[in-house]
């Protein structure tokens, strides 16, 4: 897989969008089952070089069922201090890789103690099966800075589009 940045809106979007993501830690996954049924859940994540997004679960979840059904998710993440968020399109695939899985779940533990002094991040407290991980191929990024933006001004986005 080998994706290409189709277009940005500005000369600084991947670099600002590339930041933000490495310093934020979890995000909402948004997915729907095959009814279109929507799920939201919080989960701690790895930004990849390539700007996928890479997250762990567990097989029986409802989120990992939904995406098994349905390939097409959106993430978000937000900083409150900020008022900064970065919204992401996309469909996923399930990663095999050993070295990429045991990387993903190293971050979640890591995550789970610097965030909340947790030692198990709450997806493996979960009696739910095997953990699996799941890859965001990004379709729109968008970063949204509303703390920079004069009231009425839209002038806050960030966008990438990606063709494969």
């Amino acid at each position: 897989m080998s994706l290409t940045i189709q277009s940005t809106s500005s000369d600084q979007s991947e670099k600002l969008i590339r930041i933000f993501l490495t310093n934020q830690r979890s995000g909402v996954l948004a997915t729907a089952d095959r009814n279109d049924n929507p799920h939201a859940a919080t989960v701690y994540y790895k930004l990849d070089d390539d700007l996928t997004v890479l997250f762990g679960t567990r097989s029986e979840t409802q989120k990992f069922k939904n995406l098994e059904e349905n390939k097409q998710a959106a993430f978000v993440v937000y900083d409150e201090a900020t008022q900064t968020t970065v919204q992401i399109t996309g469909r996923v695939e399930f990663v095999e890789d050993e070295t990429t899985r045991e990387h993903v779940l190293e971050m979640m533990h890591s995550s789970s103690v610097s965030q909340s002094a947790e030692s198990v991040p709450p997806v493996g407290k979960l009696n739910a099966g095997d953990y699996k991980i799941v890859r965001i191929i990004p379709m729109v990024i968008r970063l949204a800075e509303y703390s920079v933006a004069e009231p009425g001004s839209g002038d806050i986005f960030e966008t990438i589009l990606f063709s494969e």
